[in-house]
């Protein structure tokens, strides 16, 4: 039962605070300028397990307060999850691939695949505020790697589902079959792809370890930022206290119950962000802000992590005051060893703290730091 909510609200932490819950709108998903791009309509059709809400759907947000409640109090006989049933079913998600409009070697030929997480969509990897300090797709094109980054599915330009509907099984299937597309070159311009590394944050993270774990010759190796493990149940008090649903906030966002927002900036800065605040960033971060689906965070049941034979390359990653995945103070969690519990046999297995940062590790003011790390590692590694 403690897997179900290793992940529950991972990106939806926050205080209680009163304020106008207003979203500015960001609809603009430029380009890297040194980057050779394509935007892609990824059509794929995944057979997955489907787990079955079994409890009444929230109505309003004294529901949602009723739902935080119950998972909050750690209650073991609160099950949402009813049961599961088989599914096939074809998706269509936007995504963007990149290659390097300067060479470096033959590394354009190795494509990172970034999945985000929760609240945000794949502007979170390629943000058009101050990208020489914020984008992490620009980094790696100047450091001559590739990079496919999408909208996960009912999020950003991609398929909106209902938020029932979208869920960690059928997330873990689609990156499968978006790395295996990306090596037979439907989703990679003129690059034939030789290798293929999983990035991901928060979700994206979970997710794409569960499909490196089911399917380890999809890639490379991993990448997991926003994660220190995978599988302990960690900072659930904190988490999910100001979500709204979706629909309700203003402008509303197009959703059904199922899905739910980050309340409002304050909550954003708590729970993205460390201090002290740098506000304009913060200001562009909530106008990229998305709506997550409960049931994908709830139906983490399904994304398989025990007993992992997978034996690549792994880096998880997150920012020292990582609220959401460690509480607020990072360090202790790898000395721990709690990365062992995901991936026992990966070798390397690296870990790495980045200083001074938040859940949103892309948005800290030292960010261009850590993608440095990252591309270490890939570097080194893959």
């Amino acid at each position: 039962m403690s897997t179900i909510f290793s992940t529950l609200f991972l990106v939806l932490a926050s205080p209680i605070l009163a304020a106008p819950n207003s979203y500015p709108t960001n609809e603009s998903y430029p380009h890297p300028a040194n980057g050779i791009c394509i935007d892609y309509t990824v059509k794929e059709e995944v057979t997955w397990t489907k787990s079955i809400w079994g409890i009444p759907k929230p109505k309003n947000n004294f529901d949602i307060a009723a739902l935080r409640i119950s998972e909050g109090a750690l209650d073991y006989d609160f099950e949402p999850i009813s049961g599961y049933e088989n599914a096939t079913s074809t998706y269509q998600l936007a995504g963007t691939f990149c290659s390097p409009s300067k060479k470096v070697g033959n590394k354009e030929k190795t494509v990172l695949l970034a999945t985000h997480g929760g609240g945000y969509d794949r502007r979170y990897w390629a943000s058009s505020y101050m990208p020489s300090k914020y984008n992490f797709v620009q980094y790696a094109l100047e450091n001559g790697y590739s990079v496919f980054y999408y909208d996960r599915l009912g999020t950003g330009q991609s398929q909106i589902v209902s938020g029932y509907e979208s869920q960690g099984a059928n997330q873990v299937e689609l990156i499968a079959k978006i790395a295996s597309s990306i090596r037979s070159g439907r989703y990679s311009g003129s690059i034939e792809a030789s290798k293929v590394v999983l990035v991901g944050h928060s979700l994206g993270s979970v997710f794409s370890a569960g499909a490196i774990i089911k399917y380890p010759s999809i890639a490379e190796g991993q990448f997991a930022a926003g994660a220190t493990s995978l599988t302990l149940k960690a900072g659930l008090s904190a988490t999910f206290q100001n979500a709204l649903l979706a629909s309700t906030v203003n402008p509303p966002f197009k959703r059904d119950s199922g899905y739910v927002v980050i309340g409002d900036i304050y909550a954003h800065a708590r729970s993205f962000f460390s201090q002290p605040f740098d506000i304009p960033t913060l200001e562009y971060a909530q106008s990229i802000v998305q709506p997550a689906s409960i049931v994908e965070m709830l139906s983490s049941a399904n994304v398989k992590f025990d007993e992992s034979s997978y034996n690549g390359s792994v880096l998880l990653t997150a920012g020292e005051y990582d609220i959401l995945a460690c509480g607020g103070n990072c360090y202790p969690r790898f000395e721990y060893g709690v990365q062992n519990k995901t991936f026992p046999v990966a070798k390397p297995l690296e870990t790495y703290i980045h200083p001074g940062a938040g859940h949103g590790v892309n948005f800290a003011n030292n960010a261009t730091g850590f993608y440095a790390t990252v591309i270490d590692f890939v570097n080194r590694n893959i």
